[in-house]
Order: structure tokens, then C-alpha cells, then sequence
């Protein structure tokens, strides 16, 4: 006979695995298709593409060839004063120069930003965003960032193997078609 202890480890470590494997398995293929096809996640820090992007959300960012950037596509591309960082706003018009440049816009901006974008700035359009996701991705950087994709799913999984080992074997009266 069972104690009721280890019916409800069952019924709560059962769920709890399922729950890993549900939200695991589509994480790590999302990951492994945009590291193969090289699309990148970019988190939105600032409002200038809101409500459309809300600050906190996780840009998924594509290549993009300059010469598809069409006015309306939201580019990322390398700020021209900083160069360790990049933004993500409206390609507005296309200029006349040589090398081609892209006048651009945050969708919350009121003007159109004041330095034009050259084409070999442009690092990919934005193909989606996903909300919320880019604030724990500012927050969990490095080390930490590790341990929290990796290291936590992989203690739970221990846990639950190490549980599933300690379960004594089901009686012969419990197994199917036992007499």
C-alpha cells in the first residue's frame, strides 16, 4: 500500500514534468531554428517603437539584405552614435546617397531621427516580438542567465528521474492484465 505522501508526489511531480517538457522542448527549438537560419533576440529597452513594441518585450530580429529593406519595414541597425548598441525603428524613405541610407522613425517619435542609416549598418528587420520576455532577458545576463535556462530545467528533471527511481515497483495486482 502506497502512503498518501508518495500518491501526491506522483500527482505533483507528473504534472510538473509535463509542464518542463511543454515549455522546454518549444524554448529549445525556437533557439536552435533562429541560431540556424542566423535570426537573433533582441530585448526593446526604450518606448520609441510603442505601443507596437512595449519596452520589456524580446524582438526577434532576421538578416535582412539592405537592398530588400522596403519604407514601413522596422530595421535594427548599429546606433551611429554608439556603436555597442542597436535600435530598432521604421526604414521612413529611402535617400539618394552612395552608399544607399535609410531615413528612420520610432513609431512614438514625433520626427524622424537625425542621422541617416547607412545600408551596412542594417543588421535584420523585426519578424516578431514577444512580450514581457525581453525584460527577464535584460535581467538574467551571463552566469546567471545559465543557470536559470539551463542549470534550473536541468535540477528538475534530476529531481524528477531521481523521484521516479525511488517509486518501489507497482504490486503484480496493479499492472495491467494481472490476476
Amino acid at each position: 500500500m502506497t502512503s498518501t505522501r508518495t500518491r501526491l508526489w506522483r500527482r505533483g511531480v507528473s504534472p510538473l514534468g509535463v509542464l518542463v517538457f511543454a515549455v522546454m522542448v518549444p524554448l529549445v527549438m525556437m533557439t536552435v531554428a533562429a541560431f540556424l537560419f542566423g535570426w537573433r533576440f533582441q530585448p526593446v529597452e526604450s518606448g520609441s517603437m510603442a505601443p507596437r513594441f512595449p519596452v520589456g518585450s524580446l524582438a526577434v530580429v532576421e538578416p535582412v539584405d539592405p537592398a530588400d529593406v522596403e519604407a514601413g519595414t522596422v530595421i535594427v541597425f548599429i546606433d551611429p552614435s554608439d556603436r555597442s548598441r542597436l535600435i530598432a525603428h521604421r526604414a521612413v524613405k529611402q535617400l539618394d546617397t552612395d552608399p544607399p541610407a535609410w531615413q528612420t522613425q520610432g513609431d512614438a517619435n514625433a520626427g524622424v531621427d537625425a542621422f541617416p542609416v547607412a545600408s551596412r549598418d542594417i543588421v535584420g528587420r523585426v519578424r516578431w516580438v514577444i512580450p514581457g520576455l525581453g525584460a527577464i532577458v535584460t535581467a538574467v545576463r551571463g552566469p546567471q542567465a545559465v543557470l536559470l535556462l539551463v542549470g534550473l530545467p536541468l535540477a528538475v528533471l534530476v529531481l524528477l528521474e531521481l523521484l521516479a527511481l525511488r517509486r518501489p515497483p507497482p504490486e503484480e495486482s496493479q499492472l495491467v492484465g494481472g490476476q
